[in-house]
């Protein structure tokens, strides 16, 4: 519960996370949103990025790109045991990890779905399909002229 931190302390807090600090933090952590509903969860994707295993909201955001008990645990937050329970096989999960093939694919999915490009792309899309239809919406009134 540290609160607001500037973006490098939190990229170096997420890779003690992931990868340990020798003689103080264990490999193989996760990263835990329990707010109780999280619109988007951009700091959920910022910890994905980093390939950690994470422990979200089952409802909002998170729930249309963690993928229960693939790349993290989604769970009733506001229930105390649901919560409780999705941490234990949250840290259980990754600390068994003999590979990164869970953590590439949670930087994959980020990177595929979820980059200023790809966002970018995505938004150009929406506005040419609003400007085609909102010029053929013109065109009755043009030509009543």
């Amino acid at each position: 519960m540290a609160g607001h931190r500037p973006n490098d302390v939190t990229a170096r807090w997420m890779a003690a996370a992931r990868f340990g600090l020798p003689g103080a933090i264990g490999p193989r952590g996760i990263y835990a949103c329990a707010s109780i509903k999280e619109e988007f969860g951009i700091a959920l994707l910022e910890a994905m990025a980093c390939g950690l295993y994470v422990v979200a909201p089952d409802a909002g955001g998170p729930a249309t790109y963690v993928e229960d008990g693939v790349t993290g645990r989604l769970t009733a937050t506001w229930n105390v045991t649901a919560l409780r329970t999705a941490l234990d096989s949250a840290l259980a999960e990754a600390g068994a990890e003999a590979d990164d093939l869970r953590a590439n694919a949670s930087r994959a999915m980020v990177r595929d779905r979820f980059t200023i490009q790809r966002m970018a792309r995505t938004l150009d899309g929406v506005y040419q399909r609003v400007a085609r239809e909102e010029a053929e919406l013109r065109k009755p009134v043009e030509r009543a002229r």
